[in-house]
Order: C-alpha cells, then sequence, then structure tokens
C-alpha cells in the first residue's frame, strides 16, 4: 500500500475531526501539523499539533510534549500503544486540546490535572467504568467528550467543571447526573444519546445556558413542563423513546424553539397535530423543523 503524502493525511484527520463533533475550536487554525515524532522533531520550534492519530508505529504516549515550545493540540485517536499518559504531559503547558479517544486508556495521571491552558478532551470509545479523577481537576474545560463508555455513574466533583458549555455522555450506562452537575452553569449543548434514561435528570432543568440537548434512543416515557421553561432551549431530540406517548403542554409555548425530533415514539397522531397546529404558519414552518 502506498503511503499517504501528508496532505493526504491532513485531509482525513481534518474529516474525522469533523465526524468527531468539533466544538467551536479556539485552537489555531492553520497549524503546523506533524504526523509522526519523527516529522515532529524535524519542526520542534514551530509544531502546534500533534496528529498521531494515524502514525504508524508508534510505540506509546508522547513523553517529551515539554519540548515543543508552540504545541497546542495532540492526538493520538485509535493508537492502542498510547493508554498509558505519563506524567510528563503536564509540561505541555500551553496544550489547548488532547484527543486520546480509542486508546483504551483507563486513567490519567493527577498530573494532567494541572494543565493550565486545556480546554478540549476527547476521552470517547475507551470502555470506561469509571472518569478518570483527573478530569475534575481539569477546571479549563470547555467540551468535554466521554461518548461511547460505560460509565453508569459522574462523581460529584464533576461539577466543578464550571467552564464547560459542550457535554457529550452519549452511549454510556447513566441513569441520571449528579446534582453537582448544577455548577455547569455555562453549558450549552448536552448529549445523553442512548443512556437507557427512564426520565431527563432532574438537574438538566436547573441549566438555564442549555441551547440543545440530545435525549435520543433512551427509555423515556414523558418529559418534564420543566424542560420547555428553559429559556434558550432551541434544539430538542427525543427520537428513539419507544415509550414517549405524549409532549409537555407548553412546549408549543417555546417560541425559540427551532428543532423538534421525536420520530420513532409512541406519540398519538393527535399529539403530533397539537404541536405541529402550534406552529402552522408559514412563518413558523420556516422557523420551526418538527420531525415526527
Amino acid at each position: 500500500m502506498a503511503a499517504k503524502t501528508p496532505s493526504a493525511l491532513a485531509a482525513v484527520a481534518a474529516l474525522a475531526a469533523l465526524a468527531a463533533g468539533c466544538f467551536e475550536h479556539a485552537a489555531p487554525r492553520r497549524d503546523v501539523t506533524a504526523f509522526s515524532p519523527a516529522e515532529a522533531a524535524r519542526l520542534r520550534d514551530s509544531v502546534t499539533f500533534l496528529d498521531y492519530s494515524l502514525a504508524e508505529g508508534l510505540d506509546a504516549f508522547p513523553a517529551d510534549l515539554g519540548s515543543y515550545p508552540a504545541l497546542r493540540r495532540v492526538s493520538v485517536r485509535g493508537q492502542k500503544a498510547a493508554a498509558e499518559v505519563p506524567a510528563s504531559v503536564a509540561d505541555a503547558k500551553g496544550l489547548y486540546e488532547l484527543d486520546l479517544a480509542g486508546t483504551g486508556l483507563k486513567d490519567l495521571p493527577p498530573e494532567a490535572a494541572s494543565l493550565p491552558a486545556l480546554r478540549h478532551l476527547y476521552l470517547s470509545d475507551n470502555g470506561l467504568a469509571a472518569l478518570p479523577a483527573a478530569v475534575c481537576g481539569m477546571k479549563g474545560l470547555t467540551y468535554l467528550n466521554l461518548d461511547r463508555n460505560a460509565l453508569t455513574n459522574l462523581p460529584d466533583a464533576v461539577g466543578d467543571l464550571a467552564g464547560l458549555k459542550w457535554v457529550r455522555l452519549n452511549g454510556n450506562k447513566l441513569r441520571d447526573l449528579p446534582a453537582s452537575a448544577a455548577g455547569w452553569t455555562q453549558v450549552r449543548r448536552l448529549y445523553l444519546r442512548g443512556n437507557g434514561l427512564k426520565e431527563v435528570p432532574p438537574v438538566v432543568l436547573q441549566m438555564k445556558s442549555l441551547e440543545e440537548i440530545d435525549l435520543g434512543d433512551n427509555d423515556l416515557a414523558e418529559l418534564p413542563e420543566g424542560l420547555c421553561a428553559l429559556p434558550k432551549l432551541h434544539r430538542i431530540e427525543v427520537d428513539g423513546n419507544a415509550r414517549l406517548a405524549a409532549l409537555p403542554q407548553s412546549i408549543t409555548n417555546m417560541t425559540q424553539l427551532t428543532h423538534l425530533f421525536a420520530f420513532r415514539t409512541a406519540l398519538p397522531a393527535a399529539e403530533m397535530e397539537r404541536v405541529r397546529g402550534a406552529w402552522s404558519s408559514q412563518e413558523d414552518l420556516v422557523r420551526h423543523f418538527i420531525a415526527f
């Protein structure tokens, strides 16, 4: 098989980032990227992104991150040899984004909590049964991706991550969120798809900054009226909840609502018509996207 050129690798990496659900990245848009340790060594003084997600022969997580003065982003996505993160990761004082998805990682060193510039952390697809304690010490995080792990609960300390704006918890085994998650006062997007939830976690109703929530593919039979009182919520996904037979009465009062996905539910025709009827004008049809 022909070796991939750096430009081809960059294109693949860009597509992978999009698929991962990128979030308003403030990291440099014109990265100086190295796709292998050898290339990183040549670019040591200028490299901003170590993208080792497709590197061949990577035998460990890079232990020398502190030697790259301009470094902002590191990805070892899918590299099983990089599952053990060394304490020296804390030497990367300018690190903004760390992608450890699909590595098989089970824990992080305590030193990782001291990364002062870290904002985006990807820990998806690792089979995690517990959240690494160091994560709760990463007070600067704005984006946290824990999709497709084996989490049954989150520790109370997760509420200390007050800067979070986007939290992805799809495909876990959560039945609730801790009351301390009320500390997520800036959270705008919350994804809880595919967790087997039987009710909307009560703490969600305290998240006044919430703009989008994904509750699809759970086991919800009803939605609380309080969800419709969230002042900025404009996108609701509840598709795939087979027992959901009614929507809150006040959902038709949500003038800010733009997207509602409720297909693959038990909603009867009369309920669908009630909601559609509230947004029947041409102006409403432009403003709302309703999928039943």
